[in-house]
């Protein structure tokens, strides 16, 4: 896997604000914080990209719900 170096310019008093919460929230290093966010992030816009295509259909005989049921066994299946 390459990887590719990100930097980001913050307060003093922010980033001392980030540092006393980080480990409290379960995080080790800053690196993985920003992983763990960014792979929300996107999961989220997927998440969003999928149910607004399932807003246009519609399926006889299907609730909103049994459509989430299904995205939700795709997805697991899926990792």
């Amino acid at each position: 896997m390459t990887e590719t170096q990100v930097i980001f310019r913050l307060e003093k008093r922010l980033l001392r604000e980030f540092d006393e919460t980080l480990k409290m929230s379960g995080f080790k290093t800053r690196n993985e914080w920003f992983r763990a966010s960014i792979r929300a992030f996107l999961e989220d816009v997927e998440r969003k990209k999928v149910l607004r295509k399932l807003r246009k259909l519609e399926v006889k005989g299907f609730e909103e719900a049994d459509i989430k049921e299904m995205v939700n066994e795709w997805r697991s299946e899926k990792k």
